[in-house]
């Protein structure tokens, strides 16, 4: 289920919908240097940000599904109404979009401190649009919540074992994809283009492990008597 050479299905005007959807987040999914490689840079980035939004709202409804009619009452027990559900998946289009908009801009930036003789930031973006497709794997499957079900301990223990492995090991794809769209995007080597995603990633961690601690250190001096 792959293309050799020509533009990648989203694309291809000639490529029908939704077969070009699936096939665009397959190639990606799997074959990510040959699919960068085949992105038309110079073309509008209104398609790739259209296959964001798409990709988007399927995972907002199969969320909405699992939260609202899974199997393992996750809503039901997190004590969440089926109209904060909706809500929020109708606010879902705003909300991506602006986190793209934020996302790309920092990403962007390293990209401009990293990197010369480099293509704008809709090349930039284009790689967030197209690599965000890695997280559709994990909104496929129920999320490992409640403590109630058709499943037994034992093997609900194991499914929250294997979803986290899932997760991480979907997290280091998810940077390997966007080092190979930033590194063809960019026309740049694989250390620059890895240093241009790792460095603000690293800083980002940095800044959440300082910023619980001041939370934990803040809470504890609460609770001491004056």
């Amino acid at each position: 289920m792959n293309r050799a050479a020509g533009p990648i299905a989203w694309e291809d005007e000639s490529a029908p919908f939704p077969a070009n959807l699936a096939l665009t987040w397959w190639e990606c999914l799997t074959y990510p240097d040959r699919f960068f490689a085949r992105v038309s840079w110079a073309g509008p980035f209104s398609r790739p940000l259209l296959y964001f939004l798409i990709v988007a709202i399927l995972a907002g409804l199969l969320s909405l599904f699992w939260f609202a009619w899974g199997p393992w009452g996750a809503a039901e027990q997190l004590g969440l109404t089926l109209e904060i559900q909706l809500l929020s998946f109708f606010l879902t289009p705003f909300a991506v979009l602006f986190g793209l908009g934020l996302v790309a801009l920092g990403q962007h930036l390293f990209v401009m401190l990293l990197v010369p003789g480099r293509r704008g930031i809709a090349a930039t973006a284009t790689v967030l649009c197209y690599g965000s497709g890695v997280g559709l794997v994990t909104a496929i499957l129920p999320p490992p919540l409640g403590s109630v079900g058709f499943a037994p301990g034992i093997f609900r223990a194991i499914y929250v074992v294997s979803y986290v492995a899932l997760v991480v090991a979907l997290q280091v794809w998810y940077v390997i994809v966007l080092v190979s769209g930033l590194r063809q995007a960019h026309s740049t080597t694989t250390g620059r283009a890895a240093a241009a995603v790792l460095l603000p990633m690293g800083i980002g961690l940095v800044l959440a492990v300082v910023l619980i601690m001041v939370a934990i250190a803040l809470f504890a001096l609460s609770e001491i008597p004056i």
